[in-house]
């Protein structure tokens, strides 16, 4: 006999009234198939030239020889995520958030990027360069001001910015400690993300402290050291603490995974559970 005063689920539910039956069930299909499918994604990046993209075969062309190894750390992004996440490289050798800007570049992101996208930002290395006007800003001044617009303008398109801040250089001191070149550039990023509201990826320090594990001469794997005699056109090889490797590369890329793992950005769900071994596969 059925308890009448304890009806079955059966019997709750048919006693709802159609309009919200139908639309808690319309909710909770929604939800299952948002937990079950990943939608397909971009993650643009903004930035300079320990960002961007390389012509691989230009490169070696320029330099005379094979495998030339600069690479910027957005080249290995894609080695950590998913494939539901292409990720569109669009930072520039040599521009700062200024020039970015004035020659067009942002313009081409805001003509791609779409709801639910993702942008990385990070800037630095060419805003410092104070005897250049065209890229030259002030850390709390045009700087911050350009990180905050292009936060609020991909926002405006649906898109998820994420800021970074400067990767440090191979910098040290007498004593053996990384020195930190970008100075107020890295505090005006930090008070930027806080300010626009959106996850911070704090790289600045994050290579500061793998530089001072590493060591001066340990260090100089991350950057572009060529020895002399390997490329044609480098008779005297070359020693630039600025630029990446290739494992300079897959290593500040596993850092910023690592910072996304902590944050709350939904970037974190498009990572790969096991995370690769970067330096085998970056071109």
């Amino acid at each position: 006999m059925k308890n009448k005063e304890n009806p079955g689920l059966l019997a709750r539910i048919t006693r709802l009234k159609p309009i919200p039956f139908y639309i808690s069930l319309y909710c909770m299909v929604l939800f299952f198939l948002g937990s079950c499918v990943q939608k397909e994604v971009k993650v643009f990046c903004i930035g300079d030239s320990t960002m961007s993209e390389y012509n691989l075969e230009e490169m070696d062309e320029k330099y005379g020889g094979t495998d030339f190894p600069r690479r910027g750390w957005a080249m290995a992004l894609s080695a950590y995520l998913n494939d539901k996440a292409e990720v569109r490289n669009m930072a520039v050798s040599g521009r700062s958030s200024k020039n970015f800007i004035a020659q067009g570049h942002w313009d081409k992101v805001l003509n791609e990027i779409k709801e639910g996208d993702f942008l990385i930002i990070q800037f630095g290395h060419n805003d410092e360069k104070s005897d250049d006007p065209n890229r030259f800003t002030e850390p709390f001044g045009e700087y911050k001001e350009n990180l905050i617009r292009f936060v609020k303008e991909s926002e405006a398109l649906g898109a998820l910015p994420i800021m970074a801040t400067p990767i440090a250089r191979r910098s040290f001191n007498e004593e053996g400690l990384p020195i930190d070149t970008h100075g107020d550039y890295v505090t005006a990023t930090r008070e930027a993300a806080k300010e626009a509201g959106v996850p911070m990826i704090d790289l600045n320090k994050m290579t500061m402290d793998y530089l001072s594990e590493l060591g001066a001469e340990d260090a100089k794997k991350l950057f572009l050291h060529v020895k002399p005699g390997v490329f044609e056109n480098l008779p005297e090889g070359l020693e630039d603490d600025t630029h990446l490797s290739k494992q300079g590369a897959c290593a500040v890329s596993e850092m910023f995974i690592e910072g996304i793992e902590k944050s709350d950005s939904p970037l974190k769900k498009y990572q790969l559970a096991n995370k690769p071994e970067c330096y085998t596969i970056i071109k």
